[in-house]
């Protein structure tokens, strides 16, 4: 397989050659107002040679441009971050810096909706119209189909939904021919039929994407790689959060006779989920499925091991720079034993339930009655959208949060990680069956009272230098089913005592 192909190359279809035009020019289909669907999920996929060029365009031609911006989930910040002055609108999942600014700032609109709804949104048009569609491909076959790279996301509601198609070919990147299972969601009033989907290498649809090719404008080239995922090795309380987690499931073993046959795993991305993918190896369970959203580094070692893994399915393959020569190697392999589907479809609820999926994520807090929080510090800064956590929480047949006990702040001071109550709730306690963190973990799915279920998180999840102040709490709280201290000089005086006791976190934890 070679490292770069031709243009001519990659598009088999004449009249589609026939529209190859320099970015330049085809930026200048997307004017101020228009509402651009692009692909994109995780910095894989994205049109990293159109966005950064509208980006200049708007700069010297049209400062005072304003647009709607849909992707699947988050871009990398080189393409997100130039753009993110002419953004008007955004949705569903962002993670850029320079958004985020723009965001707190009132200066740009965002919705934050989760991934599998989002995507059948837009193709009941609750959004409004797509102006433009700008998505990134791998291959243009003769009959004008078109085969995507490293995500799908919303790339394929992008294409049927669009009033005009810009096409990039991003030759850089592999032939991903192979990879994808492609399935466009029903609109109503047409009846969306039960997704026959009961393994998870099960392939429901086609492996390329089918358009009007009336609505094509424009082709551009790309030679710009993926951007890498910055990645570092798991520390000592990533490993000890990985070890709890899968103690916990081998007890699930055992309670609920799984034997060796380990559910289907969501797992998300970051340090944490990958020190857990990389116990979960050293377990005793075999032939492990993946049904996610990204599949990233911790997941490759798998690929190599016919003991160790059967198959994985998800919407994007998201790597650091050495994961990504990993990938490389493994291509051939990995185009075997992973689909690359839509994010609607990796993300159906449907699909969640009836695969028995464990799904499990990283917040930046929770609370003693297992409420989440993944999005907002403080309740109204926020860091990065919902993202698919809540379609799997919710549907999954495990969901499991996972958070380190504590974490330190820029101003010096270590805060916890276990709080009397979240600012905003993302996942309820409904949701979530156990909370883990490095010193252990509690369960939230048997059936006793949300106090004795807050005992013991703070006794079990809560870092020891906070657990008697969040005990404290509790019994301030008081009588009642989830009770809240309502006693406004205790409550304040409570918040010294907290904001103390991260000042003098001992050092070395």
């Amino acid at each position: 397989m070679p490292e770069t192909s031709t243009l001519k190359d990659r598009i088999e279809n004449p009249e589609l050659l026939a529209k190859v035009v320099p970015v330049e020019e085809a930026v200048k289909h997307v004017v101020d107002g228009h509402t651009l669907a692009i692909s994109g999920f995780t910095k894989s996929g994205e049109p990293k040679t159109f966005l950064p060029a509208l980006a200049y365009h708007f700069s010297q031609h049209a400062p005072q441009a304003r647009i709607t911006l849909l992707t699947g989930a988050s871009l990398s910040e080189d393409v997100e971050g130039p753009l993110a002055p002419y953004i008007r609108k955004r949705g569903p999942y962002m993670s850029s810096a320079a958004s985020r600014r723009r965001i707190h700032a009132g200066e740009m609109d965002f919705t934050d909706v989760h991934l599998s709804a989002f995507a059948r949104n837009l193709m009941y048009g609750f959004y409004g119209d797509i102006d433009v569609a700008v998505v990134e491909v791998s291959r243009i076959r003769p009959n004008g189909s078109v085969i995507l790279t490293s995500s799908v996301g919303i790339s394929v509601e992008a294409l049927t939904r669009a009033k005009k198609i810009i096409l990039e070919v991003n030759t850089s990147a592999p032939d991903y021919t192979g990879f994808h299972d492609i399935v466009v969601p029903a609109v109503h009033p047409h009846v969306g039929w039960p997704l026959p989907v009961v393994n998870v290498r099960d392939r429901i649809g086609t492996p390329y994407v089918e358009f009007d090719l009336r609505k094509v404008v424009a082709v551009v080239e790309s030679r710009t790689p993926d951007y890498p995922v910055p990645f570092k090795a798991a520390d000592d309380t990533d490993k000890r959060i990985a070890k709890n987690v899968v103690d916990f499931l081998l007890q699930c073993r055992e309670q609920y006779h799984w034997g060796k046959r380990l559910p289907p795993i969501q797992s998300g991305v970051g340090n944490v989920a990958n020190a857990i993918i990389g116990q979960l190896y050293d377990s005793p369970f075999q032939k492990i499925r993946f049904w996610t959203e990204v599949f990233q580094d911790g997941m490759l070692r798998y690929v190599e091991d016919d003991a160790k893994f059967e198959y994985a399915s998800s919407t994007a393959v998201s790597f650091s720079a050495e994961g990504r020569e990993r990938f490389m190697r493994l291509f051939d392999r990995c185009r075997d034993r992973l689909v690359l589907r839509p994010m609607w479809l990796s993300n159906s609820p449907e699909i969640i339930s009836r695969l028995f999926v464990i799904a499990m994520n990283t917040p930046i807090e929770v609370d003693i009655y297992g409420h989440v929080n993944s999005t907002h510090i403080d309740g109204s800064r926020i860091v990065n959208g919902l993202g698919g956590s809540g379609d799997f929480f919710r549907n999954a047949y495990l969901s499991i949060v996972h958070t380190p006990s504590t974490r330190r702040l820029k101003d010096g001071r270590t805060v916890s990680c276990v709080m009397p109550y979240v600012r905003h709730i993302d996942h309820t306690e409904h949701d979530i069956k156990c909370v883990v963190t490095e010193q252990g973990y509690a369960l939230n799915m048997d059936i006793r009272s949300p106090k004795r279920r807050a005992q013991d998180i703070i006794e079990r999840c809560a870092h020891p230098h906070f657990r008697p102040l969040l005990s404290a709490y509790l019994d301030m709280a008081g009588a009642g089913d989830e009770p809240r201290a309502t006693d406004m000089q205790a409550l304040n005086a409570w918040w010294r005592d907290y904001d103390e006791a991260c000042r003098n976190f001992p050092k070395g934890g």
